[in-house]
């Protein structure tokens, strides 16, 4: 094993016996217990929602956090993985029932026969027994119960993970959805920029200034407009369908977003506390780790295999020829130990198998490790490099409402040309959308780091930062 897995293996066993064994299991009965007041709030908004839809026709108005409700009740792999949690607790519940009392029944009914010197004799015999049985050591029994353990923390990882994935897509469509409207608001301004301009160019050509040409040109840029306009409010009919969808409401819902814009906020974090942040706490990793755990105890359960076992048991028994069974009555308690002295050499092989897994469990975590690493600096370097076009795309488009408006001034005055005024406004245009684009990726940026961290589903999205600088 190389020098990186052997350094992992040490933070493996500081991290997951001290953290991982503890804290997964606390955070997901957090998480549980938030995501049942959530679903309680979700089921009564959907159904006050439909009901609003269906008997008045009336839009839906909705803010970031009540979509993000909505899709955590309604999200069908986030119930998957419920269950899945479910099932891994009541695994944890079998395996442990090898450590209690099993009392077992017994009742036979025989009729026998039997012949002696020519002499047959028929009968009835009756036999009614009580045991209780109690596993005293069994070392394989203990390493399986500590392995079903790990893996319902596991699992509440994964749950963890699945809920903040739902979280995303959530204000994924949130923010596509303010996007798409701002993309056509932008339209908009550039179909009446077009049309006042094109009122310009008409009294140009009516009065002999100007040729028929500009007033084609102009023409031709404002119809390209109004197909960009339509293409706009498709893109945002398209992404209110799928915002709807998600949240399991009728796809035709008018949706009144609580946010008109998309707005810029400092997001203060440094890239080495992101990812501190992300490798405690990213629920991929704790499941890693978890998988790491599990592994190490099925080695000792393989290894267990030629270790003795003790086992107490007592019962009572009745017999007789009457069906009560009571003529006559025996007791018995006592204890066995058993010991698998050779079976050929199965358990060596399947301690060799165990083992194997148990590397690969560790070289899963240490790519787990990286796989987060790399997510937490994809994100960071994105919203680092969305927030610097917010500033240049604004500036672009304060200055291309300063030359359009300089560019047609001179139109007017007959010392520019219908060009100068067209190619200003398409660049205008561009700068508009551009710094739509980078706002929207800037805040998708933050939901996608705060994501790659592990942020608590509980927390607001933009609220990362504090929670991570709060340590």
């Amino acid at each position: 094993m190389n020098t990186k897995i052997m350094t992992v293996a040490a933070m493996l066993a500081a991290y997951a016996c001290t953290v991982g064994a503890a804290a997964p299991q606390t955070d997901t009965v957090k998480l549980v217990e938030y995501q049942q007041k959530a679903t309680a709030q979700a089921a009564m908004m959907t159904k006050d929602y439909k009901n609003q839809v269906q008997t008045k026709g009336q839009s839906v108005s909705v803010t970031l956090p009540q979509s993000i409700a909505l899709a955590l009740q309604n999200n069908r792999t986030l119930h998957q993985s419920q269950w899945d949690y479910e099932v891994a607790v009541a695994q944890v519940g079998v395996a442990r029932s090898g450590k209690n009392p099993a009392v077992t029944y017994q009742y036979r009914a025989n009729h026998t026969g039997s012949e002696t010197n020519g002499v047959s004799k028929t009968g009835n015999a009756f036999y009614h027994q009580l045991g209780v049985g109690l596993s005293l050591f069994n070392r394989a029994l203990d390493a399986q119960i500590e392995a079903a353990k790990y893996s319902r923390d596991g699992s509440g990882a994964a749950l963890t993970e699945a809920a903040q994935t739902a979280k995303l897509t959530a204000t994924t469509n949130y923010l596509s959805l303010i996007m798409s409207r701002n993309k056509v608001s932008v339209a908009e301004q550039t179909v009446r920029d077009y049309e006042e301009h094109l009122k310009n160019a008409n009294l140009q050509y009516e009065v002999g200034i100007v040729s028929k040409s500009d007033v084609l040109a102009t023409n031709t840029r404002l119809a390209n407009a109004k197909t960009a306009l339509v293409e706009a409010k498709n893109a945002a009919s398209l992404a209110e369908a799928k915002f709807n969808n998600h949240v399991s409401l009728p796809v035709s819902t008018p949706i009144v977003t609580a946010d008109k814009e998309l707005t810029y906020a400092p997001y203060g974090i440094s890239l080495k506390s992101a990812k501190s942040y992300g490798v405690a706490h990213r629920g991929s990793i704790v499941q890693a780790a978890m998988v790491v755990k599990s592994a190490e105890e099925n080695v000792s359960r393989a290894d267990a295999s030629d270790i003795p076992t003790v086992n107490a048991s007592a019962s009572r028994g009745m017999k007789g020829a009457q069906w009560s069974g009571n003529d006559s009555k025996d007791w018995s308690v006592g204890a066995t130990l058993s010991w698998n002295l050779w079976d050929g050499g199965q358990s060596k092989a399947n301690v060799n198998a165990a083992k194997a897994n148990l590397e690969k469990a560790k070289e899963a975590y240490a790519q787990t490790i990286d796989t987060v690493e790399l997510q937490v600096q994809e994100a960071y370097l994105n919203l680092k490099a969305a927030e610097q076009k917010i500033q240049s795309t604004h500036a672009a488009v304060e200055a291309g409402q300063e030359d359009f408006r300089i560019k047609t001034l001179r139109y007017r005055s007959g010392v520019g040309t219908n060009v100068d005024v067209l190619d200003a406004e398409t660049a205008l245009a561009t700068a508009r959308n551009n710094y739509v684009d980078a706002l929207y990726n800037y805040n998708l940026s933050m939901a996608t780091l705060e994501k790659a961290m592990g942020i608590p589903v509980e927390a607001t999205v933009g609220s990362g930062a504090t929670i991570v600088n709060q340590g």
